[in-house]
């Protein structure tokens, strides 16, 4: 055998991943084998940027819930019959159900049905999740945007958070903060229907709408407090509270405040609003606050809910006079109802009252509740409630105090509000929720200003699956840390000069020395003391107002009466002249002698 034959048999034969033959070459021995074996080992054996294999199951196993098995069961059965299945369903699953009615196995089909139910209800996407932990107040205020690929959230913390799920990895920071409305806590905030823009509704009288990557486009007027008529002025007078777009007219949306008015905006149009309701109560002074308000989903109804209990619906087109639906006390007098949200049939709507209930209404019988859902403790006023994607289920949290336990997010049956089940998600209360059908991820935003955002690996799409699978970025040697304080030399405990706890009286000592603190003299004031003469303010200011002559005077002449004292007392050149000289002699000019001759 030759070297090019010995050569050639350790150059690869092929590219890309090979497979084991059925035939093994046989093996060579003696000195020579070892020898190439060094050599083999530094010879490449296939070309380009090798890619490391990532196991996504391991990723997805780190934010797996612990307490998920605990909470298949409901927390509470009612109308008691240990038989009756448990139903929770779910959108993504419910074409795979089949229901067999066949008539002689009616028991078989009983615990199919239960089987069923129970497979559904771990295929939620509540098996996994992820806290976003960035904000140090209530988060308030919740909205995604409609690919859901982008997450924002505001809180008491006067801030608003960007959250980019692309582009997020496993260490949850958000991209942007900005505080859009300096002072003031953050109560809803709401993409528009195309997603280039949002809406911030704040306590603030003036919405402002800032466009997707976080920078102001417009802040709408405010109104004239001095004006008594509501309907006349160009804006809110008082603080925001709720407010909504339009679902089919991008450039309209509407806004709730504290004056007692819900009031239509367009967008293009900031000095003043379109159309104002004005919202007269029975109670004293004939104003109250406008807690929530919502668009039904054909958008051809406003509804608004009050602080004195009423529930009142408009026609979105008007008149605005008086409401087509009013109901009084729909809720206890004096409590907030803090979120009113309507069905696809665009009849039916829910409300989350501040008297703790959950109450579901139809329009097509006003007069009564179809249902309710009774002790749901809530203390923020903006806690929210929504549908689930299909509608059939009801999903809100509720409040706990400090230390006292969970707050948790329920899940109730659309018709008969029944607790299907509770989700215990952090020691504080759950004030927004949030649920995405593209991406069927449920979000919550709590009073400790966690955000959690929970998925299911199989039943979910992008969203957090994406930040969960891309590991933190290693920070290289040369690179700066920022997180912890920089230390100037001289900032130092052995560079810092001793100083008293208290130099209060010290410096004030100071400020009453004229010399260490080098204040300049004062007019002396009163009778005078301390070999001063003393004068009184009126003769002070008198005389600096005295008038100065010396621009009235002939400089001239000002010179010419100093001509006597010089000539009999000299001081500078004339005594050295006195004897040789003590006449002066002065050189003529040429000119004088030209006109002399002349």
């Amino acid at each position: 055998m030759s070297w090019n034959d010995d050569l050639s048999s350790m150059l690869p034969t092929s590219f890309g991943k090979k497979t084991k033959s059925a035939t093994a070459a046989p093996a060579k021995t003696g000195e020579d084998d070892t020898d190439w074996d060094a050599l083999r080992s530094f010879m490449p054996t296939s070309f380009g940027k090798q890619e490391k294999k990532k196991n996504v199951s391991s990723f997805f196993e780190k934010t797996k819930r612990e307490d998920v098995d605990s909470e298949i069961v409901p927390q509470k059965r009612q109308r008691g019959n240990d038989n009756d299945a448990v139903k929770v369903e779910n959108d993504h699953l419910k074409a795979n159900d089949n229901i067999d009615d066949d008539d002689d196995s009616d028991d078989d089909s009983d615990d199919d049905s239960m089987d069923g139910d129970l497979a559904q209800d771990q295929e939620l996407p509540i098996s996994h999740e992820i806290q976003l932990k960035d904000h140090h107040r209530t988060v308030s205020a919740l909205a995604l945007e409609p690919s859901g690929s982008r997450l924002i959230s505001g809180a008491y913390d006067y801030d608003v958070k960007f959250w980019d799920f692309a582009g997020m990895d496993a260490s949850y920071k958000p991209f942007r903060t900005i505080e859009p409305v300096g002072g003031h806590k953050i109560h809803d905030l709401h993409y528009s229907n195309t997603g280039d823009s949002f809406l911030i509704i704040s306590g603030s009288a003036r919405a402002k709408l800032f466009d997707r990557d976080g920078y102001e486009i417009t802040e709408y007027a405010k109104g004239d407090p001095y004006i008594r008529d509501l309907r006349k002025t160009d804006g809110h007078i008082s603080s925001l509270t709720s407010g909504a777009w339009h679902p089919h007219e991008k450039n309209t949306f509407i806004t709730a405040s504290q004056d007692s008015t819900i009031r239509i905006w367009d967008v293009e149009n900031k000095r003043k609003q379109k159309d104002v309701i004005m919202y007269k109560s029975k109670e004293r002074g004939g104003r109250t606050i406008v807690t929530a308000t919502a668009y039904s989903k054909d958008g051809k109804m406003i509804a608004g809910a009050c602080q004195d209990g009423t529930l009142n619906v408009w026609a979105s087109n008007g008149p605005f006079t008086r409401a087509v639906h009013s109901l009084e006390n729909a809720h206890v007098n004096g409590t907030e109802t803090s979120s009113v949200v309507f069905s696809m049939d665009n009849q039916t709507f829910v409300t989350r009252g501040g008297d703790d209930t959950v109450k579901v209404w139809d329009l097509r019988n006003f007069k009564k509740p179809v249902s309710v859902a009774n002790d749901l403790a809530t203390i923020n006023p903006e806690t929210n409630v929504i549908f689930s994607p299909d509608e059939r289920l009801i999903l809100t949290g509720t409040a706990v105090k400090k230390g006292e336990g969970y707050g948790k997010l329920v899940m109730m049956d659309r018709d008969t509000l029944e607790i299907r089940r509770t989700m215990s998600i952090t020691q504080s209360s759950v004030v927004r929720v949030l649920w995405h059908a593209k991406i069927n991820q449920i979000i919550t935003g709590s009073a400790d200003g966690n955000i959690g955002v929970y998925y299911s690996p199989t039943a979910s799409v992008r969203g957090a699956k994406l930040s969960v699978v891309r590991e933190p970025k290693k920070r290289a040697v040369d690179d700066y840390e920022i997180d912890r304080p920089i230390i100037t030399p001289h900032a130092l405990p052995m560079f810092k000069e001793e100083r008293a706890r208290s130099t209060k009286r010290k410096r004030e000592k100071l400020r009453n020395d004229p010399k260490a603190s080098r204040r300049p003299e004062m007019p002396m004031s009163g009778p005078g003391r301390g070999g001063r003469v003393g004068t009184n303010t009126q003769q002070h200011v008198i005389k600096s107002l005295s008038r100065d002559t010396t621009r009235d005077e002939d400089p001239r002449e000002a010179l010419l009466k100093y001509a006597a004292v010089s000539e009999d007392d000299p001081v500078w050149v004339g005594k050295a002249y006195q004897k040789t000289q003590p006449k002066a002699v002065f050189e003529k000019d040429e000119d004088d002698d030209e006109d002399d001759d002349e």
